[in-house]
Order: structure tokens, then sequence, then C-alpha cells
């Protein structure tokens, strides 16, 4: 007698089917306000300075002071600093084609353009850069270039040449009986012109949906008027190249 395998053979590929569901729809929606929520932070804690990179911090310390930097002088600090630690709030909004994130903190935009979706090419460097993502299972993955220059040595410096590599996931924390949804973010630098190695910054958002969005009001142009009167220079991230 010739048996038939086919509910065997049938049963067999619904299960498969099933196994492989998550990781193909496994995307998590990650609109709304969110807090920050703190984090492990900067790995290594140390700059790491290629030898350029070492003497233009030694010689910016030796000119200015903390109240010289431009985030208190209403300049916007783009990426990798803003992620995630200003006391500001954040409102994501997600859709299939892009991902738009805006901080309460200078008003800072910025766009995540997702893979095999119609996106414009770079033209000019921003603060934010130019960023594109794509998700892995559960996990969003975002490649940012055409970053500008941020040549402030105290607060993690990056030439036009960087990229950042981001990896956020999404989980719930129980904490004394209390759950909250936690977004975290692992950004990853990687700039050989200021670095020897690429640095870690890990820092999460809290899902906080009545905490609203404000006004914040700065000018560029008030701290280039502050340099002026100190007779400061930025450093030339171009010298000696």
């Amino acid at each position: 007698m010739i048996k038939s395998f086919a509910p065997v053979r049938m049963a067999s590929m619904l299960l498969s089917l099933l196994v492989l569901a998550p990781l193909v729809h496994a995307e998590v929606d990650i609109s709304g306000l969110w807090f920050p929520g703190g984090g492990p932070g900067q790995s290594p804690r140390e700059y790491p300075f290629t030898p350029l990179g070492k003497k233009l911090s030694d010689e910016y310390l030796a000119k200015f002071k903390i109240d010289d930097d431009p985030g208190g002088w209403c300049v916007s600090p783009g990426l990798p600093r803003s992620i995630w630690g200003a006391p500001f709030p954040v409102e994501i909004v997600q859709t299939k084609d892009f991902i738009n994130m805006f901080w309460e903190g200078y008003f800072q935009y910025r766009k995540i353009y997702m893979e095999g979706h119609p996106r414009p090419e770079p033209i000019l460097s921003t603060r934010m850069g130019y960023s594109v993502g794509h998700w892995e299972g559960d996990v969003l993955v975002v490649e940012t270039t055409h970053l500008r220059e941020y040549p402030y040595m105290r607060r993690l410096p990056n030439t036009e040449n960087a990229k950042i590599t981001e990896r956020y996931t999404v989980e719930n924390r129980t904490n004394k009986g209390v759950t909250t949804r936690y977004l975290t973010n692992q950004l990853t630098l990687t700039d050989p012109t200021l670095y020897t190695q690429p640095i870690t910054v890990t820092s999460s958002l809290r899902w906080s949906p009545t905490t609203p969005i404000m006004e914040y009001s700065c000018s560029e142009e008030i701290y280039e008027k502050h340099l002026q009167d100190r007779g400061l220079q930025v450093p030339d991230f171009n010298q000696g190249q």
C-alpha cells in the first residue's frame, strides 16, 4: 500500500511558517512621546584620540572654558550628542516609509528613511545627518552619514567624515510592581580623523505619553557673537590633511 505524505508535508510547512513569521513581521511601533531614561553611557569613557585629535583637544581645553561650549548659547548639538542626554521629551512618528524624531531641546528634527522606500539623495551635510534604517527582526538598525562637523572638543566632537550606526530595541522594565516601556539605543560613532577606535554610547528613553512638547527658542548667531567677543576660533579639523 502506498501512503500519502502530503498531510505530513503540509503540517511541516505550516509549522515553518509559524516559526518564521515573528522574524518577518517583528517591526515594533515606537511612535509616541518619550523622555530620557538614562543608560550605561559612553565606552570607552576617555576619548581615544588620534594624534591630531589629541592636539586639537589640548589646544581647545587651554583656551575654551565650559561656559564657552555651544550648548549654553543655543547652538543645536545634533548627532551624536542628542542621544538622549538632555532632560527634554522626544516625539517619534513612525510610518512604513520613514521615522521622524522631534526633540523639544533646541527644536531638533530628524528623519530616518527606511530601506526599500523612496528617499532623496543627500545634498548638504546637517547636524542630524542623513539616516537610513532597516529592521533586523525586532531591532531597528540605522546608518547615518553626511554629518556636519562639530568642533567643540568637550562633548564628543566629530568631523564631516564621521559615520554612526545605531541599534534600537524596545523592552518592558518592572520596578516595584510598575512596568514601564523603554526604548534603548546603542549608538556607535566611527571617525578615523579624530579617534583610533569607535566610540559607543548606550542610553534609553522611557515611554511618557503625558509629557507634552513645549516651545524652545534659540539662535546660533548669539553664540557666534560670543566667540568673536572672546577672540576664540574653533578647531579646524582639516589642518594637516
